[in-house]
């Protein structure tokens, strides 16, 4: 039940992020739309808000499990640390334009912010790679590693554009993208737990 409903709240913050995206074209990339003085703002923040709701039901759902999440460390402490950076980033948002860190004009919240959703990003991808590990539910294996690697390509070369200055459209895109795709995995991944645990009892 944990991981069912996990799973259908992973699913709805990313079709908030994008209701907000579409009511702000302009925006290019994700922690924008959540700026302070931003319309979409609290929209957005209660998408990253059920982001982190989602990881943390499906973490109770795996620690319940009959069946061991383990790679290296229990995967479920990997997604209650990304649950928790997540929820973080939902409550200090990024100032107007969210300027990088140290640039002009950045404040200490956008440290905390770009920080906090980063580190919940990469968190995230190490949880993709924890399940890639798993033996069990070939399906499962290879749905994480094609996300892993279309998380990571996309995101890596959204992050050289913005570094070099480039398309700015490109890489916001992409960001949407690699952003969309961490959180499906999630909800797809609330519903393997939830399937497990059904074949458990049955």
């Amino acid at each position: 039940m944990l991981a069912t409903v996990g799973s259908g709240a992973a699913f709805a913050s990313a079709a908030l992020i994008w209701l907000t995206r579409s009511w702000e074209p302009s925006v290019h990339y994700v922690s924008q739309l959540g700026a302070t003085g931003m319309s979409t703002a609290p929209v957005f923040n209660l998408a990253l808000l059920l982001l982190a709701v989602a990881t943390v039901l499906v973490d109770r759902a795996v620690v319940g499990s009959t069946r061991p999440y383990r790679v290296g460390w229990p995967i479920a402490t990997t997604l209650v640390a990304c649950g928790l950076c997540f929820a973080l980033a939902s409550v200090v948002t990024c100032s107007p334009g969210c300027p990088v860190p140290f640039t002009p004009g950045a404040l200490p919240q956008d440290l905390v912010h770009i920080t906090s959703a980063v580190t919940g990003f990469v968190l995230a991808i190490i949880a993709m790679a924890q399940v890639a590990t798993l033996r069990r539910r070939p399906w499962m294996r290879a749905a994480s590693i094609a996300t892993l690697v279309a998380v990571g390509a996309t995101s890596f070369t959204g992050a050289m554009i913005s570094l070099f200055r480039g398309d700015t459209v490109l890489g916001g895109n992409l960001e949407f993208t690699a952003a969309t795709l961490a959180i499906a995995w999630f909800g797809v991944f609330g519903l393997q737990v939830a399937a497990d645990e059904r074949a458990a009892t049955s």
